[in-house]
């Protein structure tokens, strides 16, 4: 063993070297690369060892500068591969004043005898070893990075180490020269850093940078790929900028929205360089100020948009325009969202405000349902009861009103489903009103009509049964009472033609085994008591 060596100069950490590396080996691991060891942990003060990678006969992996104690950080990186050294780290740069009980106390010095097995300074993307990164230049940028939605603009170094512009589109091939497994690592990078990438399974190796990218949002749940928009510039920096538009609030636009192919045919809602805008109420109107046309795709748009934010944005037909000369068009489009006012919070309405934004929004979705439009019907009626679900600031006359006009609020929104088809949400507003009102005769009715839809007929019978009881003369019970009746026949007529000249049952004639079984006797095992052997006398209960 060689003398000890203070490494850092103040007494901190002293090493010395058990076993020297091999002379080939001259390089040592930095910051941030990943090291592979085995070690053997003792206490300074008395010899005992507390842990062990060698007792485990598993090598431990670590990122110098991270993960581990301070003293591990400094000490590893004046070794190398090969070289076996044992390490006197003073408490301050182990576990210090708390220790790490039960092994480790207090203000402990500690003895490690390290061996370095090697260390690479790229980091295994994918864990399986098959696309290695290493850094080259690090990004001051904040934490975000492109995700698998993104369009990628790149610089790739070129084998004459020239760097080129490069786009890699999220659904499109990878740019020249870049193998496909890179863009897992790109997924990775911040915005401004370099990385060079090794793909082992093809020996190939790339070197790029990220210069930007451009996400691709679906605003439409349901439908993925209908309504997909881009940011072109960030949102405006502010209190509220993680804000973005509901429905009924109101919005100012810029922009524009044109034919797919053809942008001479377009609505326009004030150009993007002026002061111009328009404004209009979110899911609420369907032209801006100005006369200019609004569609559901537009606003799909605009609801995923935050205050100073530039999108462009491609919309299918089934979300572009019922009529003018963009109807029935698939739609390109590039909005600025310049302001929001939104709709007061619920818990801002207290008393006879919350009853009378109730009624307000129960006025708005009787106009759509009107109107035939049951889809924003159904939204209305939704918002209104989002206000109604507390009741805690009314008093008692207050609470009972409420109630009365959630139950109304229910029953539009249960006849706003059955017109959509929606029939478990039918019945779900249905059940909560009966739960209150057993003889509330639409919430019977309505919901019979979705138990119907459901091919639940035995809950549908019942439930428009009961519809007549409470009003004999009720037309729409008997109705659903004679569909009932009609499925039931169809059914049968089904069942019938099914089963139509087909026997379920065959007759079969039993015929006699030629070898009929034999009734054996109980035949006594080996170890058998005799039948007529005197039985032992029982002990007597206690």
């Amino acid at each position: 063993m060689g003398e000890p060596i203070d490494i850092m100069g103040d007494g901190s950490i002293m090493k010395t070297i058990v076993k020297a590396a091999p002379a080939e080996n001259t390089a040592s691991p930095q910051d941030g690369h990943k090291v592979k060891v085995h070690y053997v942990g003792t206490l300074t003060a008395d010899g005992s060892k507390f842990d062990s990678s060698r007792d485990r006969d598993s090598p431990f992996d670590f990122t110098v500068g991270s993960g581990v104690i301070t003293g591990w950080s400094e000490a590893v990186p004046t070794m190398k591969v090969g070289e076996i050294a044992k390490f006197t780290i003073c408490s301050d740069k182990a576990y210090g004043a708390s220790g790490s009980p039960p092994k480790i106390p207090p203000n402990a010095s500690l003895d490690f005898e390290i061996e370095l097995l090697s260390f690479t300074d790229r980091d295994d993307v994918c864990r399986d070893g098959s696309l290695l990164k290493k850094k080259v230049k690090r990004s001051d940028a904040d934490w975000k990075m492109p995700n698998d939605r993104c369009d990628v603009e790149l610089k790739v170094k070129g084998s004459d180490g020239d760097w080129k512009a490069a786009s890699w589109p999220a659904a499109g091939p990878p740019p020249a020269g870049v193998p496909a497994k890179v863009r897992e690592g790109v997924h990775g990078m911040k915005k401004g850093e370099v990385a060079n990438f090794l793909v082992t399974a093809e020996d190939a190796e790339v070197e790029l940078e990220v210069v930007s990218w451009v996400e691709n949002e679906d605003c439409v749940r349901d439908a993925p790929g209908a309504v997909v928009k881009r940011v072109k510039r960030e949102r405006a920096e502010g209190e509220d900028d993680w804000k973005t538009p509901q429905d009924e609030g109101k919005v100012t636009v810029r922009g524009s929205v044109w034919k797919r192919g053809d942008d001479s045919v377009r609505v326009d809602y004030g150009a993007l360089d002026s002061e111009d805008s328009s404004t209009w109420t979110v899911d609420e109107d369907r032209n801006a100020d100005g006369g200019a046309s609004v569609c559901g795709g537009v606003e799909a748009v605009v609801k995923k948009m935050k205050v100073g934010e530039v999108a462009t944005a491609a919309i299918a037909a089934t979300h572009g325009f019922a009529d003018g000369p963009l109807a029935g068009c698939a739609l390109d489009c590039e909005l600025e969202l310049v302001g929001l006012v939104e709709e007061p919070p619920t818990w801002e309405l207290k008393g006879a405000a919350k009853i009378a934004a109730c009624e307000a929004k129960k006025g708005l979705g009787n106009a759509h349902v009107a109107a035939g439009d049951f889809s924003r019907a159904s939204r209305r009626y939704g918002a209104a009861l989002n206000i109604a679900a507390s009741d805690y600031d009314l008093d008692d006359a207050q609470k009972a009103e409420l109630g009365k006009v959630s139950a109304a609020l229910k029953l539009n929104r249960a006849m706003c489903h059955l017109k959509l088809e929606k029939w478990a949400d039918a019945d779900k507003d249905c059940r909560e009103v009966l739960e209150k009102d057993p003889a509330n005769l639409k919430a019977l009715f309505r919901r019979g009509k979705a138990k119907l839809a459901l091919d639940d007929w035995v809950e549908a019978k019942a439930l428009f049964k009961k519809a007549l009881a409470i009003d004999a003369a009720n037309k729409d019970a008997r109705r659903g009472l004679l569909d009932i009746a009609k499925k039931e026949k169809a059914h049968k007529e089904k069942e019938k033609k099914l089963y139509a000249g087909r026997k379920l049952f065959k007759d079969e004639k039993k015929k006699k085994s030629p070898n009929p079984p034999v009734a054996f006797e109980h035949q006594p095992g080996p170890d058998a008591v005799p039948a007529d052997a005197p039985q032992p006398s029982l002990p007597p209960q206690q």
